[in-house]
């Protein structure tokens, strides 16, 4: 739960106290730092504009700055609305905890302030005590996203109806940021949990399409592929001629991660089609996505190597540079020729009948010949890669 508020504003530390600082020098306020802040986060996030480097040096700078402001920054409404946000996203408690110990009238709910601080320090049960009777839509809008995000991951787990509802909440109050992506990209995956398939669908393409150039885009294509998977969606022709149109309609990143993400975990339950079908939405340019394409070669392979077409399987496994390939992907592709060497080497079905005749013994995998129980072994091995690498 607490990797999601760093997936709101990938807030990660706060720097020991320091002297005064420049933005109290120049007249900011900390609500103006949080804005900024948000919408420097925003862009990170949603369009990859910013290094990891350059982000976390500013969210540090930020975070020492909120720890300077002396009481009267604080008697200002839209400071602590801030300081909520701050504490919400994954900033340091000791904010919200001083303002508490105060005792001083604070010109916010109160409830906002404890419930956050509660979150914050993994009083779960105390949060959504104080959270429960806020009404989000009420609130200001800088705040009201975050409330409903965090209400809601705090009762995902016994109300699915009721979390969907919060999600949907929270990324209708802030559209175009961070708090919207990390709504819809848990309401998505949340409905496909709660079958309503034809509602997962909208809300994936609605996903992709607005989000693709997110730096979460990967771990959402992922989860999406699972569900395509769990729901058995290469059984349904008209659940998949939908899933056709959808993703032919995307940007090449979204589609391409998408496709990608779909053909591994296809190939994790041997279905042999889907990962065609992958493979031909994907529809990937090998000179512009050269390390993806080669992804998809290679899942495509893999995939077909124990099919009918095993010598073009293999012929393609061969030819791929393992210069474009991940650790995991590598030792796929390994594992892929393995078997390929294996069934090259194996007896025809009907060598291995007759042997089995012969010896007055069933052609089955107990009394297979040794090379025949090697390529077995070596599809298991295969098989087990996925799996893991599904997990």
């Amino acid at each position: 739960m607490r990797a999601a508020l760093c997936s709101v504003l990938l807030l990660v530390g706060v720097l020991p106290l320091a002297p005064a600082v420049a933005a109290q020098e120049h007249g900011q306020q900390p609500y103006e730092l949080v804005r900024e802040l948000q919408k420097y986060q925003d862009d990170a996030a949603l369009k990859g504009t910013r290094a990891r480097k350059e982000q976390s040096e500013r969210i540090a700078r930020v975070a020492m700055q909120l720890t300077q402001f002396g009481p009267q920054a604080w008697t200002d409404p839209r400071n602590v609305r801030a300081a909520v946000i701050y504490v919400l996203s994954g900033g340091d408690p000791r904010i919200l905890r001083n303002l508490t110990a105060s005792g001083k009238e604070l010109g916010i709910d109160e409830r906002l302030v404890k419930g956050a601080l509660a979150y914050s320090e993994r009083r779960d049960a105390e949060a959504a005590e104080q959270f429960e009777g806020i009404d989000v839509e009420a609130l200001d809008r800088t705040v009201g996203g975050h409330v409903a995000l965090v209400r809601a991951l705090l009762v995902i787990k016994d109300d699915q109806a009721k979390a969907a509802s919060l999600l949907d909440r929270a990324r209708v109050i802030s559209p175009g940021t961070i708090v919207e992506e990390s709504a819809l990209r848990r309401e998505t995956i949340l409905i496909a949990k709660m079958g309503q398939l034809d509602r997962f669908d909208a809300l994936s393409a609605q996903y992709l399409r607005r989000f693709g150039s997110s730096i979460f885009v990967g771990t959402f294509a992922r989860q999406f592929a699972q569900e395509i998977v769990a729901h058995k969606y290469a059984d349904d022709e008209k659940r998949l001629a939908k899933l056709d149109a959808a993703l032919r309609e995307l940007p090449d990143v979204p589609r391409i991660e998408a496709s990608l993400a779909i053909a591994e975990e296809a190939i994790a339950i041997a279905n042999v089609e889907l990962v065609r079908f992958a493979g031909r939405i994907a529809a990937i340019d090998p000179k512009q996505y050269p390390q993806e394409a080669t992804r998809m070669r290679l899942f495509e392979a893999a995939a077909l190597i124990v099919t009918d077409n095993f010598d073009e399987a293999s012929r393609a496994l061969w030819s791929i540079d393992r210069s474009k390939l991940g650790a995991h992907e590598e030792a796929l592709l390994d594992a892929a020729l393995d078997v390929a060497k294996d069934i090259s080497r194996a007896p025809s079905l009907a060598q291995a009948a007759a042997v089995a005749e012969a010896n007055d013994k069933p052609a089955d995998a107990d009394n297979a010949p040794p090379v025949v129980s090697s390529a077995q072994q070596a599809i298991a091995r295969v098989d087990q890669l996925l799996n893991e690498g599904a997990q």
